[in-house]
């Protein structure tokens, strides 16, 4: 029953902060709005360690010292939207241009400054603007987040990644930080069942500027998915271990040139 408790306080908490910040962000700048989701992010990482009771670590922050400029990181779940805010509360996410329609959510989203890209209907190059906005989060010293697979994905599963990513590092110079995740073991895709398992983020070894894109995009799948599934292995049940994919040990790298 935990998990229910948990689900209610998450979504009564986020509602309640949804119609805070909605009349806030008509007035307020975008820094005031930044808290309030700072604000969510916390409450909803202390929601799930202390309601749910999964033991949620950080590693690798050897890793990010020096603030990073490129965040490339697996999405299992909200949570790991909130964790990253916690870690990084000003980050700019590539994020669906659809959100900015959403009731409640879209005004807020606009303050938050993410990149925009369209994912339904579209069949236009959108890479132009995907730079642009990188430029623009990158001048404001905000982290730049990109999920590169473009989905949530189940612990031990993958999806293509795609070369946007290269694009980004490449026209700004800049490391790419990868980020590993088991965050899906205790809040799955899209479930209402939540678990109190252990799980993590952890921050990788920076890929440093200057590699052409097929070397890139192969090193930063290998690192990121030989971490995940090394955390999921480490803090999953034996009978959900039973039920993981582990994709890209059984499949190698999707990547394509």
């Amino acid at each position: 029953m935990r998990h229910v408790f948990f689900n209610l306080s998450f979504y009564l908490m986020t509602l309640v902060l949804a119609l805070v910040t909605v009349p806030v962000s008509l007035v307020a700048g975008d820094s005031t709005v930044r808290g309030l989701f700072a604000l969510w992010a916390r409450g909803t990482v202390w929601l799930t360690r202390h309601v749910l009771g999964a033991k949620i670590e950080l590693r690798g922050l050897e890793h990010i010292e020096e603030r990073p400029a490129l965040l490339v990181s697996k999405h299992q779940s909200e949570l790991d939207v909130a964790l990253m805010g916690v870690v990084f509360p000003d980050y700019g996410a590539i994020a669906m241009r659809e959100l900015d329609d959403y009731p409640l959510v879209g005004g807020i989203v606009r303050k938050l400054g993410h990149i925009k890209v369209a994912v339904e209907g579209e069949r236009r190059n959108q890479l132009p603007e995907v730079l642009a906005g990188a430029r623009r989060v990158y001048a404001e010293g905000r982290p730049i987040l990109i999920y590169p697979e473009g989905t949530l994905m189940r612990p031990g599963s993958k999806s293509r990644y795609r070369g946007g990513v290269w694009h980004i590092y490449d026209e700004l110079k800049i490391p790419a930080t990868p980020v590993a995740l088991s965050l899906g073991l205790a809040w799955p895709r899209r479930e209402w069942k939540k678990f109190p398992t252990p799980c993590a983020m952890e921050f990788l070894e920076p890929i440093q500027p200057g590699l052409p894109k097929q070397e890139f995009m192969a090193l930063l799948e290998e690192r990121i998915e030989t971490a995940t599934n090394a955390l999921v292995r480490e803090q999953a049940s034996p009978d959900l271990l039973e039920e993981v994919v582990f994709d890209f040990e059984t499949q190698g790298s999707g990547w394509k040139p």
